[in-house]
């Protein structure tokens, strides 16, 4: 499974060794290498957890080693409260310009 793989990939990478992955989701050594090295699927909350610990997001073990990047990932929302937040900080200039 290149999931598997891409766990193990990332935490080398990372330079984190077996047991302290192991010690950070309180299991042992033995424990974690019997995750990453099964042959069926590992549970998405285990495999959350490793990306957690490993400081990355599950799209990325999953990717690995390419970075998942959403296009236009920024939600119409977000863009009219950004333009708010951007003509505050534009208000708040002139405000001081003006003391």
């Amino acid at each position: 499974m290149e999931i598997l793989k891409n766990i193990e990939k990332v935490r080398k990478n990372k330079k984190v060794k077996q047991t302290v992955i192991a010690e950070m989701l309180g299991v042992k050594q033995n424990t974690y290498s019997q995750y990453v090295t099964r042959s069926e699927d590992i549970p998405f909350g285990r495999l959350s957890q490793i990306a957690d610990k490993l400081g990355v997001r599950v799209i990325d073990i999953i990717t690995y080693p390419d970075e998942y990047v959403l296009k236009n990932a920024v939600c119409e929302e977000c863009r009219k409260k950004d333009e708010i937040i951007e003509h505050l900080n534009d208000y708040i200039k002139t405000l001081k310009k003006k003391k």
